[in-house]
C-alpha cells in the first residue's frame, strides 16, 4: 500500500499546470517575462486575440491607449502607454519566432494549421472553442474592443481547458475596483464574478501550490517590483454537457471562420447563461 500511494504521489507531482494568460497581463511590462519563466513548469496558453493584435502591431503602435485597461486609477496613461509600446516591439519579435515550440506555449489559432496544441489533446477542443466563443461573443456589448475579444478568448481557453485556471492581476493601488480587468468585461457580459474568501479551505491549498511553483521559476522579484497577480476561474455549467457542435456544411478546413462568420454558423445557443466567475489574489 505505502509503494502504491508514493507512486501516486509522483504522478500527481510530475503533472503540469494548465495556465491561460489573461491578456493585460500579457501586454504588461511583465508579460514576457512571466512567458518566458513559466513555460518551464506550466502549460501556458494564449488567447487568440493577442495574436492579431501582434499581426496588426503597426496599428497599435500609433494608438497604445485602446490596449489600456480602463482601471479608474490615476496613474501616468501616457508612461504606461510607453510600456505598452515596448511590450508590443518585444512580442513582435517573438511572434516572427518560426519555431512556436521556442514560444513556450500554445494557442488556437484561425484555422488547425495555425494552431498550437500539446501533444495528446483531445481534437474536438476546436469546435467546443468556436462555439463557446461565437457564444460568448453574442454577450459583448463591445465587440469592436481588442481588449474584450482577448478577454473573450481567454475565457473560453479557460473554459475548453476544464483543469485550467487564468493568470490575471490586480489593478494599481489607485484604481476604484479591486478586482482583475477581465472580470469587470466578462460582468459587462452578464457573467457575475465575486473574490473568493482569504480563509476558503480550497483557495488556500491551491494558491499554496502555485506560490511554490511561481517561487520555483524565480518570479518572487516580479512580485517585489510591484506586480499583483490573481487567479481566475471560471465556472460554466452548460459548456461540460454540451455536445460537440457540427455545423451543417461544416468541413474540418473551415474551423476557426473567424469573428463574423463563426456567429453565423454555430448554433445559437448561450453556453454562458449560468457562468460564474472567482478570482483571489496570489
Amino acid at each position: 500500500m505505502a509503494a502504491i500511494l508514493s507512486d501516486l504521489a509522483i504522478n500527481i507531482s510530475h503533472k503540469r499546470w494548465v495556465c491561460v494568460l489573461d491578456p493585460t497581463l500579457a501586454l504588461s511590462v511583465y508579460g514576457l517575462p512571466l512567458l518566458t519563466r513559466l513555460g518551464g513548469a506550466l502549460e501556458v496558453w494564449i488567447a487568440r486575440e493577442l495574436w492579431h493584435i501582434l499581426d496588426n502591431t503597426h496599428y497599435y503602435l500609433e494608438r497604445p491607449e485602446i490596449l489600456l485597461a480602463n482601471n479608474g486609477g490615476n496613474g501616468n496613461q501616457a508612461e504606461k502607454a510607453q510600456a505598452i509600446v515596448q511590450t508590443l516591439l518585444e512580442w513582435e519579435r517573438i511572434r516572427l519566432d518560426n519555431d512556436p515550440s521556442r514560444q513556450q506555449c500554445y494557442w488556437i489559432g484561425d484555422s488547425p494549421l495555425e494552431s498550437f496544441l500539446p501533444e495528446g489533446i483531445e481534437p474536438d477542443i476546436i469546435w467546443r472553442y468556436e462555439a463557446l466563443s461565437a457564444s460568448l461573443d453574442q454577450r459583448l456589448p463591445d465587440k469592436d474592443s481588442a481588449l474584450s475579444s482577448a478577454c473573450r478568448d481567454t475565457a473560453t481557453l479557460a473554459t475548453c481547458l476544464p483543469s485550467a485556471f487564468v493568470l490575471t492581476h490586480l489593478p494599481s493601488p489607485h484604481a476604484q475596483e479591486e478586482c482583475p480587468p477581465i472580470c469587470r468585461i466578462l460582468e459587462t457580459s452578464g457573467i457575475p464574478c465575486r473574490e473568493v474568501a482569504a480563509d476558503d479551505p480550497w483557495q488556500k491549498e491551491e494558491s499554496d501550490i502555485l506560490r511554490q511553483l511561481l517561487v520555483q521559476t524565480g518570479l518572487g522579484k516580479w512580485v517585489w517590483s510591484g506586480l499583483k497577480l490573481a487567479v481566475f476561474h471560471l465556472a460554466v455549467p452548460t459548456a461540460c454537457t454540451m455536445e460537440t457542435p457540427n455545423p451543417e456544411g461544416l468541413e474540418p478546413a473551415d474551423y476557426g471562420l473567424g469573428e463574423t462568420e463563426s456567429a453565423a454558423a454555430w448554433p445559437a445557443i448561450d453556453y454562458w447563461r449560468d457562468a460564474r466567475g472567482f478570482w483571489y489574489p496570489l
